[in-house]
């Protein structure tokens, strides 16, 4: 991974902004792994590119997240505060890159794991609903499927089957839906948060876009030095001449 520079991630936080958020989380690994080609992040497993996402929080904002959620039974705000390496630790294993196999009440089926190209079309599809958009997942991962050596298709398969293929497929994969458990103190409501690695890492870059710009602004309105010439220094070195300007 490349050590980015303060314009870089700029340059990257600017081009993504109109972006999907799935398209703003490959940018950014395309923006630190510069030498990776962009199909390839697409492809990877939904677990792998995450792995990647959280390695790139870490570089830039450290090993802890801290996030606020709502009990969805009384309302109540948690405020959360955990380490990196603890969702880590729940993803297990890294995904198996290349096809598997997957034999199940006579039927044998050859598929791969999810990745970043299979959501974004999902989510280009007309509006329809979460059972629609789960079959064409399917349909994208499942390479190939045979009863007793003879083809078939998807359409063919029992509901136990796809039930079966959709709970191996999490079970390989566990880094693609990582979830925080929480109880709410106000009334011990149980319940679970998925965490969305590549939208929290999204909204610390937007934040700190914005504050850095701000920061380009003084000092440039007060030195008269150039946004270059401004990232340049050091987040330590602006932080002081920034309490400088505002004393």
């Amino acid at each position: 991974m490349n050590t980015l520079t303060a314009q870089a991630v700029l340059q990257t936080w600017e081009l993504a902004q109109g972006a999907h958020p799935l398209q703003r989380s490959l940018a950014l690994l395309g923006a630190a792994w510069p030498d990776t080609d962009a199909a390839r992040w697409a492809e990877l497993p939904l677990g792998a590119r995450d792995a990647c996402l959280f390695t790139l929080h870490d570089a830039l904002f450290g090993t802890r997240f801290d996030t606020v959620v709502a009990c969805p039974a009384c309302g109540e705000t948690l405020e959360l505060d955990f380490a990196a390496s603890e969702l880590r630790s729940a993803a297990g294993d890294p995904p198996p890159a290349g096809p598997l196999s997957l034999s199940a009440d006579g039927y044998e089926l050859d598929y791969r794991l999810p990745c970043s190209d299979d959501l974004l079309d999902i989510a280009a599809a007309p509006a329809t609903t979460q059972e629609a958009a789960a079959a064409r997942l399917l349909a994208r991962c499942v390479l190939a499927v045979r009863l007793a050596d003879a083809p078939c298709t998807l359409d063919d398969l029992p509901a136990p089957v796809v039930r079966r293929l959709q709970d191996e497929m999490a079970a390989r994969d566990r880094g693609a839906d990582l979830r925080v458990a929480l109880a709410c103190p106000a009334c011990a409501q149980a319940f679970d948060r998925r965490f969305d690695i590549g939208a929290y890492l999204w909204d610390e870059v937007d934040d700190w876009a914005q504050r850095t710009l701000a920061e380009v602004h003084a000092l440039a309105s007060v030195y008269g030095w150039s946004e270059p010439q401004i990232l340049a220094l050091s987040a330590a070195r602006r932080q002081f001449y920034i309490g400088m300007v505002q004393a």
